[in-house]
């Protein structure tokens, strides 16, 4: 039987980590299989994801050549720090120069928050202030409430790698905590790791979580008419 013969994902992800993909492939659905292409990015700062931004659509296109279903773009900054409109013009280009649809990261997070009825969010991250700030901006612009932001000022590509997935329990609970009464969490970087927690932390925290690699994952999958309910990834995966 032909590998993905329910579906074919192509992810652009940071040379710099495999995580993401890792979490993807632990718990990929039956008949559902993934190409993966790659971008450098030198820092996680405003100048570095422009490097990273810049090879996207050089990216799409090696994923076009493996006959993908659905392009993703992971990498949540490079669109937030761009604007609202951004993940229109990104995904824009990528099926302009494939033929093949695409979404982004950051647009599945808050497909995602949008799909649990979430205005109220506290929201954990690896990235600096600075990158945060935009990140803020950009969820308020798209109409939800920032209640608590912490990051955990991490400009390395590499630095979110070493976390273990504990680290981003922990966050979900300081910023819950630090957020008071919120609709839910956000988690977010595709580098860092959140499937081994988000039951738990759903539980001891009473609110849906939605992170970086659920969400896309989550988005691609509904993209494609795949109802796939995933255990332990958390009530986004109850929604249709």
């Amino acid at each position: 039987m032909m590998l993905g013969w329910r579906a074919k994902i192509g992810q652009i992800r940071p040379a710099s980590a495999i995580e993401g993909a890792e979490e993807w492939r632990s718990v990929a659905p039956v008949g559902v299989h993934f190409a993966d292409a790659r971008t450098f990015v030198p820092k996680v700062d405003s100048k570095g994801l422009e490097v990273m931004m810049s090879q996207v659509v050089e990216a799409a296109q090696q994923l076009a050549s493996a006959k993908v279903d659905l392009i993703v773009q992971c990498g949540a900054p490079g669109i937030f720090l761009k604007g609202v409109g951004e993940d229109a013009r990104i995904t824009g280009q990528i099926t302009q120069a494939t033929g093949i649809p695409a979404i982004t990261m950051m647009g599945a997070m808050t497909d995602a928050l949008k799909a649990l009825n979430a205005k109220r969010i506290a929201v954990g991250t690896i990235y600096t202030d600075e990158v945060n700030c935009a990140m803020t901006a950009y969820l308020e612009a798209m109409g939800f409430q920032v209640k608590a932001m912490r990051g955990l000022q991490i400009d390395d590509p590499y630095g979110a790698s070493v976390e273990e997935p504990d680290s981003s329990y922990r966050l979900g609970r300081a910023v819950h905590k630090a957020a008071g009464d919120v609709d839910a969490i956000l988690i977010s970087c595709g580098a860092y790791r959140t499937f081994e927690v988000l039951h738990y932390l759903e539980m001891d925290t009473g609110v849906p979580v939605v992170s970086s690699n659920q969400a896309s994952l989550w988005r691609a999958l509904r993209f494609l008419g795949l109802r796939d309910v995933i255990p332990n990834l958390g009530r986004l995966f109850t929604v249709a």
